[in-house]
């Protein structure tokens, strides 16, 4: 403080201030640095404020790398789930044109059916002449065949008549 008055004092002098004035100003920037003292901060004061918050921020710091490694982790999981979007855009797309290929295809099958059913008309229909021209027919073919037998039949009596007569007119006569 000595040393701080003596250069105070030197100041003031140069200044031209008289002695007994320049005096009393430097006791009294004294008194109010004095005064003033307890509200300053010190060096020491500073260096026990930076190791109570380097002791305060180490768990922040290491709060802050995991909310960036979540940050991370979130970014990965947005970018994936935008991927997943992506994909599954791309599958609805797929799946609306199934559906309508589908719909073309059930189109398809029930003119299908639906020509089928009228082949199967016409085949019965086709069917129904058929057996009548075969009912035609087998009573032709019936009648011709009951014609056949009777003269195989008057045939065979006229054979057995004729081979009867021979056997009984050589044998006995």
């Amino acid at each position: 403080m000595a040393a701080m008055r003596n250069a105070t004092l030197e100041l003031l002098e140069r200044a031209n201030v008289p002695s007994g004035q320049a005096l009393a100003l430097a006791q009294a920037i004294e008194l109010e640095v004095a005064s003033q003292r307890d509200a300053m901060v010190s060096r020491s004061d500073f260096l026990d404020l930076r190791g109570e918050f380097h002791t305060e921020l180490a768990p922040l710091k290491a709060d802050v790398t995991q909310l960036k490694a979540d940050v991370t982790q979130l970014k990965a999981d947005v970018a994936q789930l935008k991927a997943d979007v992506v994909q599954l855009k791309a599958d609805v797309v797929q799946l609306k044109a199934d559906v309508a290929q589908l719909k073309a295809d059930v189109v398809q099958l029930k003119a299908d059916i639906a020509d089928i059913r009228k082949e199967l008309v016409q085949l019965r229909q086709e069917m129904y002449e058929w057996k009548s021209e075969i009912r035609v027919e087998l009573h032709a073919v019936k009648a011709e065949l009951v014609r056949w037998v009777f003269t195989v039949m008057l045939g065979q009596t006229a054979v057995l008549l004729g081979g009867g007569y021979f056997i009984v007119s050589r044998f006995m006569g």
